[in-house]
């Protein structure tokens, strides 16, 4: 495997784990996330690369829970409510129906707890609740609850969670040893799921037992057709049986999650005909194989949300840029800035909205290792028509109504100036090359318009400011409701 291809699968797997901007689904939700799915604000870090060597700072497997609400009205006891069925469910899969191979893996993983060989648990616990354990392909399978003796004081969690994965007719020593544990968290979710990369890749996932798991092929726009799936509250897919598909769980008749299921539509490296594709209607100037390795990371973090590999929408080169990366250091005064490359990627989503992703490889290498940033977007327009006007603001909007904005604007090529109207009044004007420009902007962004203007002062394209974030419409979890 060449630098270039370890790479683009560090980038795939690192932008897997960043959520730039909270998700429509409320801020509950986000406390329920494993850590590697880090909050970042409007910029977030992409990847950060040893200098002379291809190891990459990647996250970490696993998975912290926030501290419980200030605000009374955020209740997170339907969640708990949901965590409790799911320690109090049976144990599901063909290796759990077993019972004596499963009081023996929980008293191993008791023991192995107790002897203090799980680090990331080491809180005292009085009990292990074993929930799934079967063979999955040449793999042994199982996910375990541990129960402590009191809730966690930061969060309130009474039950941690840890996935095990061994060979195939692995003992219940075999299973508990430390060897096999491949996921830890401190908290046992409603929705808990594993993926097992390599030859033999698969995913698990478990749901309250009563729960029912339903899929649906890739659909078209928002059509999907759900058929149940045999095992219940309980779904497994292989190498042989994973395709494009979405997941859906039901409990008592209520629909409790929507999600895609594992995989994307670049499950190999970017061809050259699919390149050839992605760089059909750029605008700007972009090079070939950060093209190649951004479409590929990006079709590989969104996944199944993608209804078409996405596209290459701009490229070119802006100065002034803001460094920062979390939504707490834009409290510290104003932010440094720094020039650098910038590349513009769009695709469809199902649900009909148009997602994209906006990646900043700065020109000088900086302290911290961060190699470059970025941040997403949402839009109803398609970004890449190439008479179109695409405009995303850069760095975190605080939403306020004081302060400037820097906002990028990808426009026809005939453009030269770009203008952006408040109420029909000009609030903004830039001058534009290569078919772009960043310019500031006054806030919120919500609401104006800009348009793109040829030499002659004429409009020839206009359109409204993208929403950041990459907005999950499609996608439910509602397991923080009654």
């Amino acid at each position: 495997m060449t630098v270039d291809d370890e790479l683009s699968r560090a980038l795939a797997e690192l932008s897997s784990t960043l959520t730039p901007q909270p998700d429509p689904y409320g801020r509950a939700r986000a406390r329920y996330r494993r850590s590697r799915q880090r909050r970042l604000g409007g910029l977030v870090l992409v990847l950060a690369v040893s200098v002379g060597s291809t190891a990459f700072a990647l996250a970490s497997p696993g998975r912290t829970t926030q501290p419980l609400p200030a605000d009374p009205t955020e209740s997170v006891a339907p969640v708990m409510a949901w965590s409790d069925r799911l320690l109090q469910s049976p144990p599901r899969g063909a290796v759990a129906g077993d019972s004596d191979y499963v009081r023996q893996l929980s008293e191993q993983l008791l023991a192995a707890q107790r002897r203090g060989e799980f680090s990331r648990l080491t809180v005292p616990v009085s009990g292990v609740k074993v929930l799934f354990a079967d063979d999955v392909d040449g793999q042994r399978v199982a996910l375990a609850a541990f129960v402590r003796n009191q809730p966690d004081p930061g969060t309130g969690w009474p039950s941690a969670a840890v996935w095990l994965v061994a060979d195939k007719g692995a003992s219940a020593h075999e299973l508990a040893s430390t060897a096999a544990v491949r996921g830890v968290s401190d908290a046992l979710e409603p929705y808990e799921s594993l993926a097992v990369d390599g030859p033999q890749a698969a995913h698990v996932a478990v749901a309250p037992a009563g729960c029912v798991f339903l899929s649906s092929s890739l659909p078209d726009g928002n059509t999907f057709r759900w058929v149940p799936e045999p095992t219940g509250s309980y779904l497994i897919r292989t190498a042989r049986t994973q395709r494009p598909e979405w997941w859906r769980v039901d409990c008592g008749g209520v629909t409790r999650q929507i999600t895609p299921g594992p995989g994307s539509l670049a499950s190999t490296p970017i061809t050259d005909a699919q390149l050839a594709t992605a760089m059909s209607r750029v605008r700007g100037s972009v090079e070939q194989q950060r093209a190649r390795q951004l479409v590929y990371q990006c079709a590989q973090s969104e996944g199944y949300r993608l209804t078409a590999l996405p596209s290459v929408v701009w490229g070119g080169h802006v100065a002034g840029l803001p460094t920062w990366l979390t939504d707490e250091s834009s409290n510290a005064g104003e932010p440094s800035v720094e020039d650098g490359q910038v590349t513009v990627l769009a695709a469809p989503t199902v649900g009909g909205d148009w997602i994209g992703e906006v990646s900043i490889a700065p020109d000088q290498p900086r302290s911290d290792g961060v190699l470059g940033t970025g941040t997403s977007f949402t839009t109803t327009a398609d970004p890449t028509d190439p008479a179109s006007v695409l405009a995303v603001p850069i760095g975190v909007e605080t939403g306020g109504s004081e302060g400037q904005q820097l906002l990028l604007v990808v426009t026809p090529a005939a453009a030269t100036t770009a203008r952006v109207l408040r109420d029909g009044q000009e609030v903004a004007r830039s001058a534009v090359s290569g078919s772009g420009t960043a310019m500031q902007v006054p806030r919120p962004t919500a609401g104006l318009v800009v348009e793109a203007l040829d030499a002659s002062g004429r409009t020839i394209a206009s359109g409204q400011v993208a929403k950041q974030g990459a907005q999950r419409t499609t996608e439910t979890n509602t397991w923080n409701q009654e």
